[in-house]
């Protein structure tokens, strides 16, 4: 049986590439199978679902507490699709 196992990192990081603009036809050329889109929304809605409190934080500051956070539940995922899911949160956010 073939390993279905995914790169989920490089699948947020090229999903994310161009934010806010789409990047969608590398994506599915990369990852054809729809569960690899279907996981890497998850991972989207799970991050743009985090309570973070703003007060006197800068937009650079938010972004790296939404990293320590993703990456205390996720500590598979790389420093680049971290950062992509700062990134994009601060975006959704700002």
């Amino acid at each position: 049986m073939a390993d279905k196992r995914i790169d989920l990192s490089a699948a947020i990081t090229l999903y994310l590439a161009h934010y806010p603009n789409s990047n969608r036809e590398e994506f599915v050329a990369t990852f054809p199978h729809e569960s690899v889109e279907i996981a890497v929304r998850a991972i989207l809605r799970e991050t743009i679902g985090l309570q973070i409190e703003w007060a006197d934080k800068t937009l650079i500051e938010i972004g790296e507490e939404v990293r320590h956070i993703m990456h205390a539940r996720h500590p598979e995922l790389t420093e680049a699709a971290l950062r992509k899911l700062g990134n994009y949160f601060t975006y959704l956010m700002k």
